[in-house]
């Protein structure tokens, strides 16, 4: 009996241990750390939660970046669209010279990859039907492996495969559209649950 208590502890743990801690577990509990170096919008990080709206001049949804290298691995979180915002994306990019190399966007009724082979190129690289419900949370995982993305938001699941999706990704962006010009009043969006689990 203690022998197969053991062997069934030995497995939880194993089943456990098998999948890396995060690299990157954001709070979002307190003011951003400075590797959320670059934005557009208005951004506070409170909480638990990350909020942007578009504000300003320049007409532009509202975007953050943060440095974090990553080649293959994952990264989850959580987003809310809030108001007239019509869609979440995540960027990620590499040297500055290079630009962005793969951006899924989440929209209300579909999801899609855009991928950038060369810089100011953008290709659909795949899409999917999936409504995204305003005010409601959604889950978000998207893996990367080799030239492979694989994103799955809420039971959807997405996938893509080119070259660029390979390159080193030295940063990356949480942001989308709010809503319009009018700020906090037409809409925004919101991140939570923010991890990044590089591949062993």
């Amino acid at each position: 009996m203690k022998a197969l208590l053991c062997v069934c502890l030995l497995a939880t743990f194993t089943a456990f241990s098998a999948e890396p801690p995060p690299a990157l577990a954001e709070s979002f509990d307190s003011p951003l750390s400075a590797d959320w170096f670059w934005g557009l919008g208005t951004w506070t990080a409170k909480d638990g939660v990350l909020r942007g709206f578009e504000s300003g001049s320049r007409r532009h949804g509202p975007v953050k970046m943060r440095r974090f290298p990553l080649r293959d691995g994952t990264l989850e979180c959580e987003f809310r669209l809030e108001g007239k915002a019509t869609f979440a994306g995540i960027i990620f990019n590499g040297t500055q010279e290079r630009g962005h190399l793969v951006h899924l966007v989440m929209g209300q009724d579909q999801c899609r990859i855009l991928a950038h082979p060369q810089k100011g190129e953008n290709v659909e690289a795949a899409k999917e039907a999936h409504p995204v419900s305003i005010g409601d949370w959604h889950r978000v995982k998207i893996i990367f492996k080799g030239h492979m993305m694989t994103a799955t938001i809420d039971d959807a699941t997405i996938t893509a495969t080119l070259p660029c999706i390979g390159e080193e990704k030295l940063t990356f962006g949480l942001g989308g559209d709010s809503g319009g010009p009018e700020g906090e009043t037409a809409g925004a969006l919101s991140f939570r649950h923010l991890t990044v689990r590089p591949s062993r």
